[in-house]
């Protein structure tokens, strides 16, 4: 009688890479015996991790496989999140926590949900509460005409929050700005490594030239 050989063992093991935007830097690994069988899983990652900065641990990152190549599953962003004990901790008596959620369309089709939450230094009225809003309404659809990817480099190096932060400053003291989630509801396309690589290739071109 044959012997049966663990179905462990006929997997393969595939390293699951950051997106481009992190220099495809290895973020965990996968096993499967069929490399279409790892499409769709997620791995999550702090940015502490992924880029080494101990002041971003509260942010973390859902990564999506989309394509891959050989032993390499290549990952997109699915979704940016902040942890929210550490929402919960700048939460004071006497303020006011604006909580704002919209959703948006950027010019690679992409569409996503964006929860912002603004925290004021005093309690506020709600025509503030109002105009704070208007604020973070116009600073999110002032970068829709960015692609998703650019957005979520702004959201995670602080300058979208920065700029919510400077205008809505304006209306009443701001104590706190933080992009509370970008969650990816939609793609316009299903995007593979090779059209990646030749995105590469005409940012280099346009450099160059």
């Amino acid at each position: 009688m044959a012997k049966k050989i663990s179905s462990w063992k006929l997997k393969q093991r595939f390293a699951i890479l950051a997106p481009k935007e992190f220099d495809y830097k290895e973020v965990g690994v996968t096993f499967a015996d069929d490399p279409k069988k790892t499409i769709g899983r997620v791995a999550d990652i702090s940015l502490w991790e992924l880029i080494g900065d101990k002041t971003k641990q509260h942010l973390k990152l859902l990564l999506e496989i989309f394509d891959v190549k050989g032993d390499k599953a290549y990952t997109r962003v699915k979704k940016f999140v902040t942890d929210p004990n550490y929402l919960r901790s700048l939460v004071r008596r006497g303020i006011t926590k604006v909580d704002h959620v919209l959703r948006v369309t950027f010019k690679d089709g992409c569409k996503a949900q964006i929860k912002v939450v603004v925290i004021t230094h005093t309690k506020v009225s709600r025509p503030v509460k109002s105009e704070i809003i208007k604020v973070i309404n116009r600073i999110i659809e002032s970068h829709t005409k960015n692609d998703l990817n650019t957005f979520v480099q702004l959201a995670i190096f602080g300058k979208l929050g920065s700029e919510i932060f400077k205008e809505a400053k304006k209306i009443t003291p701001i104590r706190r700005v933080e992009i509370e989630e970008i969650k990816v509801l939609s793609r316009e396309k299903e995007t593979k490594v090779e059209e990646l690589a030749e995105e590469s290739k005409k940012e280099e071109v346009m450099v160059s030239a």
